[in-house]
């Protein structure tokens, strides 16, 4: 059983769990419950990497969404209310956090996403009172989480609009081309990416990854940008609407994405 308690004294309507253990990998995540001050819930967010979220001081490389003020702004703007449903990434996050791992490897991320949706997400809006059924269901993510949240969409066709900013798609190419086609008919996909995000590789991408992924290997950005090109152009194929955002400046961290995120949210 969930047990939640303050998360920070700046944030009153933020909670965070006790750490829950994910048997497969021997490490923890915990949860975090955003819910909106004086408003009826109209969707619910259901988000990975929950410590890059709301606050700087808690963040991984110091870069935050301060998604607080933008859902309060949208809610302000809008007349919404979001329930938000978030999960910390760990130490194992590029196993955790890779739907589509090479040479026969166990799929811990395919498992994270069923405990979240089978056992956790069901208990979390049972103890909140918040009847889903008919709220719009937003998945979200950025760089392996932007992987994550198109999974989570193919595993659970109700969470149909996703948004993933910059999905790390190196990790799972070619495989998350493939899995795109299990994608409801009905889900939109918002995905974006930036001019200037190749400089996360370390190494020149043609020292890395193989030629006959067919992508563009004359820089980094460019490849970043092919990659997730490549996303999109399948998507289309496979008629799932979709709404791209190519930002001019755009680097691979979440003040970056805030204003994209801002975009997206508003759409939905």
């Amino acid at each position: 059983m969930l047990l939640f308690s303050e998360y920070d004294k700046s944030l009153e309507n933020v909670y965070i769990s006790q750490p829950v253990v994910d048997i497969n990998l021997g490490d923890t995540n915990s949860y975090l419950v955003r819910f909106p001050k004086f408003k009826r819930v109209t969707h619910i967010i259901l988000a990975f990497d929950a410590e890059n979220l709301f606050l700087k001081s808690k963040s991984s490389y110091g870069y935050f969404f301060n998604l607080e003020s933008l859902l309060t702004n949208l809610e302000e703007k809008e007349n919404r209310g979001y329930f938000v449903v978030a999960v910390t990434s760990n130490s194992n996050r590029q196993k955790q956090y890779n739907p589509y791992p090479r040479n026969g490897q166990e799929n811990f991320a395919t498992m994270h996403i069923e405990s979240i949706l089978e056992n956790h997400l069901p208990q979390i809006c049972s103890d909140y009172d918040i009847g889903v059924s008919n709220l719009k269901k937003i998945v979200m993510g950025a760089s392996m989480g932007g992987l994550m949240s198109i999974k989570t969409s193919i595993l659970n066709p109700s969470f149909d609009n996703i948004i993933s900013l910059s999905p790390a798609f190196w990790f799972g190419f070619p495989g998350i081309i493939d899995d795109l086609n299990n994608l409801s008919k009905q889900s939109i996909c918002n995905l974006s990416v930036g001019t200037k995000e190749g400089d996360i590789f370390g190494d020149k991408v043609e020292n890395i990854f193989p030629n006959e992924w067919g992508l563009d290997f004359s820089n980094n950005n460019d490849f970043y940008i092919s990659g997730v090109k490549k996303i999109q152009k399948e998507l289309i194929i496979n008629n799932i609407k979709t709404n791209f955002v190519f930002k001019e400046e755009g680097q691979h961290n979440e003040t970056h994405w805030n204003p994209v995120l801002s975009e997206f949210l508003e759409s939905i």
